[in-house]
């Protein structure tokens, strides 16, 4: 493979799309030589690594991120066609020297400075060495971070001939890149493993020209010439999306690549397929997926129900004003003053609510997550009064439960475009709520009738709340957070788990290769492992959701079976 255009598919997407100068691309690298000519004209931005102390560069490093930013962005007629020479770019060149390439907290800073700077792609050039397979808690908190604001992250799987995992690529929200050689085949040098197969796939990685230092081209191969292709390709579709009047949504793009993906024959995975870890880059199979069904769904959404949001948090309460407080509390207690009532005490105003449910829309209800404010619900329609019983009800329940810290609830609704001052002066959007079935949620200790159980069912969903946290506004979001309410409603998909005191391993979202007429349909699938006994097979459940009304709805049952 000496040039991008013979990646295949690649020259296809060209002529629909270059980029979009909408879409925003974010390089994590050393310092590229932007003198370079195939730059000229591309829409670059250097945001300086303003905590690191200026150092000499190391030699390579250059070298390297030039030839990646080539790869991405090199402009059309030039002596590298990047990618995506449209698309806007952002670069931070932190990866200096060994120190900053092994440092996470640079890694940390350079990511959070691209995701407020606005991108929607973030490259991670790096590959950090990771002999437990656990990624540094502060590196992982920043790609959730930017996962929950939509940002998708990619980053090699690393040339380590499988003897261990990376970060960021191990970690499940990152879009993990590994490499194969011009026929297909794996390099044997590409990483693999289980913590890699869900969220990974491989691409084109060997022998490709591209820019270096001084004007010319080298010739590079590894899984960080793999990785920009694959960058590039999330580009391009996002683009792609945005020209079809979708959102851009790079989360969605990274979901059709996954389910795209060609699984390896044993001839081009050395007899073991695992290398190839979800499967080949299909840029054809993921264009249409990225837009033929989800397109449908998504034109049918914006016509029925626009901007639909399933959320699941804490239910809060405030009153906007320091008048209506105290209006509150005198009808809670006749004649009592906030000296005398703490209006923030939930016992005291569930209390109060039960004998007054009118006085439920007398408040601005808040849903929680971390105990910050991420929407203000507004029952509307003409079952608004049951909505407000209903929210009410399970304030009263997060006020009997120890600390209320077990209790959640889900929220289906649709945005507004407005938003409502709090008493604290933050502003917060607002979500509408006219579903008559309402906004459900329930108390770990009501979910098992043996105690001992507690402790196991209530890690459990602790756990997948704490990986499934976010906005609920993206397809795949929803799918989600519908799912994790079906776990918790239903008791008998996790009772085995408990039983067996299986933990937790991962959670993954794809679209479902079976969809109806006019739905948007998505695969969410949790996989549980013995801590104990790693050696027992894993067990696998599988909730296939449809997120094509603001009420999702599960389709079939749910799905259970052992892997290895």
């Amino acid at each position: 493979m000496a040039e991008i255009a013979a990646i295949p598919g690649v020259r296809e997407l060209w002529e629909q799309t270059l980029g979009d100068p909408d879409v925003t691309i974010g390089l994590v690298e050393g310092p590229p030589a932007l003198s370079h000519p195939c730059f000229t004209g591309a829409d670059l931005t250097v945001l300086e690594p303003h905590w690191l102390p200026h150092v000499p560069v190391v030699d390579g490093l250059p070298q390297h991120a030039t030839f990646v930013a080539s790869v991405l962005f090199g402009q059309s007629g030039s002596s590298v066609h990047g990618l995506a020479p449209r698309c806007r770019g952002l670069v931070v060149p932190a990866l200096r020297d060994e120190p900053t390439l092994l440092d996470p907290v640079n890694a940390v800073r350079a990511i959070e400075t691209l995701v407020e700077a606005g991108a929607d792609i973030v490259h991670f050039a790096a590959s950090l060495p990771t002999g437990s397979g656990d990624a540094d808690p502060l590196l992982a908190r920043a790609v959730r971070q930017a996962h929950d604001a939509g940002v998708l992250v990619v980053s090699p799987a690393g040339n380590d001939y499988g003897g261990n995992y990376v970060a960021p690529a191990v970690l499940p929200e990152v879009l993990a890149v590994g490499a194969h050689d011009d026929d297909g085949v794996m390099f044997r040098f590409s990483n693999w493993g289980e913590r890699y197969r869900d969220h990974g796939l491989v691409a084109p990685g060997g022998n490709l020209t591209a820019a270096e230092p001084g004007g010319g081209t080298a010739v590079h191969k590894g899984t960080s010439v793999a990785a920009p292709i694959v960058t590039g390709v999330c580009a391009l579709l996002a683009s792609l999306r945005r020209q079809h009047g979708l959102p851009a949504d790079p989360l969605a793009v990274r979901d059709a690549l996954l389910a795209a993906a060609r699984p390896c024959d044993p001839a081009d995975s050395h007899g073991d397929p695992a290398r190839c870890l979800a499967g080949k880059l299909d840029v054809p199979r993921a264009t249409r997926l990225a837009l033929a069904r989800h397109a449908q769904a998504d034109v049918v959404l914006s016509a029925r129900q626009p901007n639909p949001v399933y959320v699941v948090g804490v239910l809060g309460y405030d009153c906007g004003t320091d008048r209506r407080w105290d209006s509150i509390i005198r009808q809670m207690v006749p004649g009592a003053t906030r000296e005398k009532l703490n209006p923030f005490d939930a016992r005291h105003l569930a209390t109060h609510l039960a004998a007054y449910p009118g006085d439920a829309a007398s408040l601005i209800w808040i849903l929680h997550q971390d105990h910050a404010p991420v929407y203000v619900i507004e029952p509307t329609g003409p079952y608004a009064a049951e909505v407000y019983r209903q929210l009410a009800e399970q304030l009263a329940g997060q006020a009997a439960s120890s600390g209320g810290a077990t209790e959640r609830v889900a929220v289906p609704g649709r945005h507004t475009g407005r938003t409502v001052r709090l008493l604290s002066g933050q502003q917060v959007p607002v979500i509408e709520v006219e579903q008559l079935c309402g906004v459900p949620g329930r108390n770990v200790d009501q979910l098992t009738a043996v105690p001992a159980d507690t402790r196991v069912l209530r890690q459990l969903l602790e756990r997948v709340y704490q990986d499934l946290r976010n906005p609920g506004a993206a397809s795949r979001e929803r799918a989600l957070n519908f799912a994790a309410t079906t776990v918790v409603h239903t008791e008998r998909i996790f009772a085995a788990a408990v039983a067996d005191r299986l933990a937790l391993e991962a959670v993954s979202v794809e679209p479902s290769p079976f969809s109806r007429p006019g739905s948007d349909t998505w695969d969410v699938k949790l996989r549980f492992f013995d801590p104990e006994n790693t050696r027992r097979a894993r067990r696998a459940l599988r909730v296939t959701v449809d997120v094509s009304d603001v009420l999702p709805v599960s389709l079939g049952e749910v799905r259970e079976w052992a892997e290895p």
